[in-house]
């Protein structure tokens, strides 16, 4: 019996550039038919760009959460504010009622009422800023956590855009179609090689 086919690496891999520059370092064995194990970085493109992006990046985490920090004291200290002003309040309260006893019973006057319910005024008022203080650092220290938040988001990109100029081998096989050199550009999607795992036939 004589059977005729082909036989072919089922597992076959297309190596596709994931980011844009100058190559500056190629596997050794990154030529046609090369041996290359799993894990291997078999191209690197120019790192320079996004490296300074993710250390921009990290710069800019860096002074969201320093702004988070001081947004947070000082809504700490507005609420502080709030609570004396408020205690402020109660005590002319107080005053006030007093005078108006006093003078209830024939021995307070109405300046010192007067004097009182201006303070009571004033004390009242005083407690209406605090508050409206304490809403402007809230709402401040709201948006520096949105602005951590895009940071972080703005982190996670370039990370991953650094890690995208190095293209490593994801399982052992051997190289075909090889297409490129060092120090020659490449473009995003651009075919370079292709892997094939010998070991993987049909």
């Amino acid at each position: 019996l004589t059977a005729f086919g082909e036989v072919r690496a089922s597992r076959r891999l297309e190596l596709r550039a994931r980011a844009a520059g100058t190559v500056v370092a190629l596997h050794p064995a990154f030529v046609e038919g090369g041996q290359v194990a799993a894990g291997d970085l078999l191209v690197q493109v120019d790192p320079a760009s996004a490296r300074a992006a993710r250390e921009r990046a990290r710069a800019d985490l860096a002074d969201a959460e320093a702004e988070a920090r001081d947004a947070a004291r000082g809504r700490d200290l507005a609420g502080a504010e709030l609570q004396a002003a408020e205690r402020q309040a109660r005590l002319r309260a107080q005053a006030l009622a007093r005078q108006q006893g006093l003078r209830d019973r024939g021995v307070g006057t109405d300046a010192a009422v007067e004097t009182a319910e201006l303070a009571a005024a004033a004390a009242d008022q005083a407690v209406l800023s605090r508050r409206q203080a304490l809403a402007q650092a809230e709402t401040r220290l709201d948006t520096a956590q949105t602005r951590i938040a895009r940071a972080r988001i703005g982190l996670s990109e370039a990370e991953r855009e650094l890690a995208d100029t190095a293209l490593h081998a994801a399982f052992d096989g051997t190289l075909s179609g090889v297409s490129l050199v060092e120090g020659g550009r490449v473009s995003v999607g651009e075919q370079l090689a292709e892997l094939i795992d010998p070991g993987a036939l049909e």
